[in-house]
């Protein structure tokens, strides 16, 4: 029993020393994380600006010479009637 007391603690030893430096390694890396995120949370900060896109609402077609416009959204009805529309070429 005694022969095996030494190998024992030498293995409980190191077994200690790398759990605290997983440990410490782990923490700095997350500082260093937290860091670049707040510095990418910095530079990509949006001020309340939302860019204006592009929406589809409905399609055109002609058919025997007549337009038929098939709306996607049934809110766009009313602006189409109130004729609040702009055609480009």
């Amino acid at each position: 029993m005694g022969d095996m007391t030494i190998p024992f603690i030498m293995l409980l030893i190191i077994t200690v020393a790398l759990f605290l430096e997983r440990k410490y390694h782990e923490e700095t890396v997350r500082k260093e994380f937290e860091e670049d995120f707040k510095n990418v949370k910095d530079y990509n900060s949006t001020n309340g600006e939302e860019k204006k896109c592009k929406e589809l609402v409905g399609l055109v077609f002609l058919e025997d010479s007549k337009l038929n416009i098939e709306v996607i959204n049934k809110k766009i009805i009313d602006k189409l009637e109130r004729k609040k529309y702009n055609i480009k070429a």
